[in-house]
């Protein structure tokens, strides 16, 4: 997760307070949510997936979702389903006209997800914008 993510390991104290704020987000109902993927036999966290709007990147009206499963997990059909979850999470919190999946063009297994979802893709960014990096857009319409 972290080679596509960010590059590098986040210290310790730079998680925490990335959770800390996750939480203070999900309480307020800022739009801004991420949550864990879990096993349910034993609570394992297995990733992550996130539900965004309001970013800069996007138009109104619509949702950015993220997602990522430490190695161990991949493989497995837990992105889909966390993202699967996350889309009616998202349905049910703001009703966005079109959901957004943005995948690194060189993470194939990543970008299989939104396709596997009924994404389609929309084009290509270059980061040169946003900093964001070379990302390929997927979209689906929203609540529908």
């Amino acid at each position: 997760m972290v080679r596509w993510l960010s590059g590098g390991r986040r210290p310790v104290e730079r998680q925490r307070a990335f959770l800390a704020s996750a939480a203070r987000a999900w309480a307020d109902r800022e739009r801004l949510v991420d949550l864990g993927i879990a096993r349910v036999d034993d609570g394992t966290l297995v990733g992550l997936v996130g539900i965004q709007s309001g970013t800069t990147y996007l138009t109104p009206g619509q949702v950015n979702l993220t997602y990522g499963l430490y190695p161990p997990w991949r493989g497995k059909g837990l992105a889909t389903r966390g993202v699967r979850l996350a889309i009616v999470l998202a349905r049910t919190l703001w009703r966005p006209n079109q959901l957004v999946i943005r995948v690194d063009p060189a993470n194939t297994a990543s970008a299989a997800v939104p396709r596997r979802l009924g994404f389609g893709y929309s084009h290509h960014t270059t980061g040169e914008d946003d900093g964001q990096g070379e990302l390929d857009w997927y979209v689906r319409a929203g609540p529908g």
